[in-house]
């Protein structure tokens, strides 16, 4: 372990376990205090000074293959370390778990491209060729996204692509596309339609996918169909806009594959049944929509809009809707939150687990309590959970992958929040650097 500087390595874990103990008896407090005044925070953690030789460590820890005893004498933690690589973070993404309990997450290249990698506990390599990919809710269907196309496989494990089931060739996609919009810039325009995907996800047997782009939202359906769910072209005709771009769009698809919720920054909330094609909007409790997921169970989907860095999620019944028949403004749906604002989230049999912009993960039951709180130390880029509920994995526009142990029954000392939940693995995918393990 010539790459261990014992000093600094020390300095880290006392200061770690210092501004961890502080800082949650802080929130402790506030919390059952309603936040009085003069409530004084705890000093700034002083790890930020030595950040650079910690990286080093890390770097040559990796060097050596000795990530384990890394792991042991320097406890990970992201906060101190973004704010002195800043040209170096972009974010990361989880996408999907495969059925090996492999993932597959997204970051950039050298040349700011797309590029996705497996991981699992044996290490991390590029998925050649993939510049983007998304699950369908069972875990059984994964869709990759390519120069060519989008093609959904069964079974697919880091060790085999697995079965592939249906192809989607952009040549085919961009002619229906002008087709139907034909006098509109579209995803049909993009020279590389791949690039500007923020979602996919393949559902009714890979038959179907939901494309999220910030050039629209679109239904893909095996009988070479693809359909503009967002935004609508009718109003975009009326006030003689040119193209379908949007901002902030997001979608997802109910685990039974019976609906549809989309939205952008200028949107209302978007719910579709697909069987019927009913079409309800549900009017925001902030400012911005930012963000939709629906229950593992398929009965209530939540939608979140930001203002700034806070914002507010409610949750809307989905056997509710379907039997009024009607959505209006003056509904009231149940608050599920009133402060985050949330990048990405992940159902569990719980509630939901919402990730937001000041870094911290809060896991939400369907009554709106607050279950438990898990600060990972940059915002919120993407989330994930095994189809197990196992493992969480999530990304951060700190260029970190955090893969978490939900199960453990335990937190460790140098944890921030209530959570009884582990860290598995931190890797470190920063721009022009080789993947680092900590």
């Amino acid at each position: 372990m010539n790459w261990l500087n014992k000093e600094i390595a020390e300095r880290w874990r006392e200061e770690g376990r210092r501004y961890a103990s502080e800082i949650n008896e802080y929130v402790r407090i506030g919390t059952e205090t309603g936040w009085p005044e003069g409530l004084e925070p705890p000093a700034e953690d002083e790890r930020r000074s030595i950040a650079g030789e910690i990286m080093k460590m890390v770097r040559a820890a990796n060097q050596a293959g000795e990530t384990t005893t890394l792991r042991e004498l320097i406890p990970p933690a992201s906060w101190p370390l973004t704010a002195a690589f800043e040209e170096q973070l972009h974010p990361v993404k989880p996408l999907t778990f495969l059925k090996d309990r492999s993932l597959l997450v997204q970051a950039f290249d050298s040349s700011g491209h797309h590029i996705v990698y497996v991981v699992n506990g044996k290490g991390i390599s590029v998925c050649t060729g993939v510049s983007h990919a998304g699950g369908a809710a069972d875990g059984e269907w994964t869709a990759l996204a390519d120069e060519q196309g989008i093609r959904i496989v069964r079974g697919m494990t880091a060790a085999q692509e697995g079965e592939q089931v249906v192809r989607f060739l952009w040549s085919d996609v961009k002619r229906q596309l002008k087709e139907a919009i034909p006098n509109m810039e579209s995803l049909a325009d993009i020279e590389h339609p791949e690039q500007a995907l923020e979602e996919i996800i393949p559902f009714d047997e890979g038959r179907k996918v939901l494309l999220v782009s910030s050039y629209g939202i679109y239904l893909l359906r095996n009988e070479n169909k693809a359909i503009l769910l967002h935004p609508d072209l009718a109003q975009r005709q009326e006030y003689e806009m040119e193209d379908t771009y949007i901002d902030m769009p997001h979608g997802d698809v109910s685990a039974d594959g019976k609906w549809i919720a989309y939205g952008s920054q200028s949107s209302d909330h978007m719910l579709q049944e697909l069987k019927t094609e009913a079409l309800f909007t549900i009017y925001p409790i902030s400012s911005y929509p930012h963000y939709c997921r629906f229950s593992k169970n398929s009965e209530e989907v939540w939608f979140n809009a930001c203002h700034f860095y806070n914002g507010a999620t409610l949750k809307v019944p989905l056997p509710h809707l379907k039997q009024n028949e009607k959505c209006s403004e003056t509904d009231e749906w149940p608050v599920m939150n009133e402060e985050m604002r949330v990048y990405a989230g992940a159902a569990v049999r719980d509630g939901q687990i919402l990730g937001d912009a000041y870094g911290y993960l809060k896991l939400i039951a369907s009554s709106g309590e607050e279950i438990w709180r898990y600060f990972v130390g940059s915002t919120i880029s993407g989330m994930t959970v095994s189809h197990d509920e196992k493992l969480l994995a999530v990304g951060t526009y700190g260029g970190m992958l955090h893969l978490l142990r939900l199960d453990s029954g335990e937190k460790s000392e140098y944890s921030i929040g209530t959570a009884d939940i582990l860290e598995l693995d931190l890797w470190v995918l920063w721009r022009n650097q080789e993947p680092l393990r900590w």
